[in-house]
């Protein structure tokens, strides 16, 4: 059955006017559901009632931030203090709902609805670090390009289909529905069952244990690593960042695209791309079962601090070898170039530089990138899980790539759990920058 996902934009009125009209004319050209509030005073209760049920069954929240914070809630109101804007991010936030966050970029042209007193200007900038914390946010110019990047952002929403989304009625059968549900009891009366034989058992049982590698691609027939890969020693990671060859780079590098269309790379973005892929590193996850019972519905959730931005291997992948179809030789070679430096080059500046996600988040190039369409990776959390592993045997999870933001110790916090185990089993991944 197709579904229909519903979209709440929210933002202030009178300086996005034209940015909001853009977006819902988006959210429609896909066949999807918009809905905003310029019907309603937030400042009542009883409107602010509506708005927070219309959130409640909206599936995604899209905020869109321009350079007025909004009107603000007066003193003896709840949440006095704040825009209304705020509140509303506040409150999706809470329930978790998927935030599409956009913000106007300081390139941007001005405005003269843009004038805020200088209490205001602070609070707008701290919303934006609010907004920016946990989550990507991209960065827009104008309305075309904001319906440009939500545009992508929607089609990669949906492609993670973890919502639940609007169904047409004649679409929907009360008796494949009641022959399903009942299905589906028995089914648990089945689980019931085995779960009691389970807990006669108590003294066989699974011990999963958590373990990360390099990975077998990036490393040659006798196991050493290729180019600017970690070393693993007694489960610690410890990965060197070495400074950026770019001598080869006068002004620019050039080549045409597939469409014959020319694409160029300044000096600036070639330093932050050869950046991002040549001190960023791959790690691959192995779960192990060590007990004397096969695990069952095998999860592992792993909490990313911040300093680290991961990312998806399939992503990665598709980044550098998708742009290449159909060029010319020399174009591959050029195009490898804005990425890589030339092989046996060294850097004649030994200075090291970092990328921080802001950096990042505002070129075009990694907008979509950071914004991963692998449901088992978002900003700071992966996810990953398996049907069964028995006891003694294995599974490998192949699709991480980290980048470091600064140099330093962090720890990956690992939460495993399966069917037949009560409390999830605790682990942590260390990685050491130098």
């Amino acid at each position: 059955m197709e579904k229909k996902y519903q979209f709440f934009i929210s933002s202030t009125y009178e300086d996005l006017k034209e940015e909001r009209a853009k977006s819902i004319q988006t959210i429609l050209s896909m066949e999807q559901f918009p809905i905003g509030m310029e019907l309603f005073s937030a400042a009542d209760e009883d409107q602010w009632t509506i708005i927070s049920q219309t959130i409640d069954t909206s599936d995604y929240y899209v905020l869109i931030i321009g350079r007025r914070y909004g009107s603000i809630i007066p003193e003896g109101n709840v949440d006095a203090g704040i825009s209304y804007t705020e509140k509303e991010f506040n409150y999706a936030l809470s329930k978790n709902i998927p935030i599409l966050a956009f913000i106007l970029s300081d390139e941007a042209e001005k405005s003269n609805l843009t004038n805020e007193t200088p209490d205001k200007i602070a609070k707008l900038d701290a919303f934006k670090e609010k907004v920016k914390t946990s989550r990507y946010v991209k960065f827009f110019k104008n309305p075309d390009e904001l319906a440009s990047l939500l545009s992508q952002s929607i089609y990669k929403a949906l492609q993670r289909k973890n919502r639940p989304g609007w169904i047409r009625t004649t679409e929907f059968s009360i008796e494949e529905s009641h022959a399903r549900i009942l299905q589906l009891t028995e089914r648990i009366h089945t689980l019931e069952a085995l779960n009691a034989d389970l807990r006669l058992e108590n003294d066989r049982k699974p011990n999963l244990i958590l373990s990360c590698h390099r990975d077998p691609e990036n490393e040659d027939e006798d196991g050493n690593p290729i180019g600017n890969e970690p070393d693993i020693k007694d489960g610690v990671v410890h990965y060197l960042v070495k400074p950026v060859y770019m001598d080869d780079v006068a002004e620019k590098i050039t080549y045409s695209d597939s469409f014959n269309r020319e694409k160029s790379f300044s000096k600036a973005d070639v330093l932050l791309l050869r950046t991002f892929f040549q001190n960023g590193f791959s790690l691959l996850f192995r779960i192990v079962n060590k007990g004397t019972l096969r695990a069952t519905g095998v999860r592992c959730k792993m909490k990313i601090p911040k300093g680290l931005i991961v990312v998806s291997n399939a992503d990665i992948e598709e980044y550098v070898t998708y742009g290449m179809i159909g060029l010319s030789d020399k174009d591959i070679e050029e195009r490898q170039r804005t990425m890589f430096a030339p092989e046996g080059c060294k850097a004649s500046d030994e200075k090291v530089s970092f990328l921080s996600v802001t950096e990042l988040e505002s070129n075009v190039e990694f907008a979509n990138l950071l914004d991963p369409v692998d449901v088992n990776i978002s900003s700071q959390e992966i996810y990953f899980e398996f049907a069964e592993i028995r006891h003694k045997d294995f599974q490998f999870y192949r699709g991480a790539y980290f980048y470091p933001t600064a140099v330093g110790t962090f720890e990956i916090k690992c939460s495993i759990l399966c069917n037949e185990i009560v409390e999830p089993v605790e682990q942590i991944i260390k990685i050491v920058v130098e």
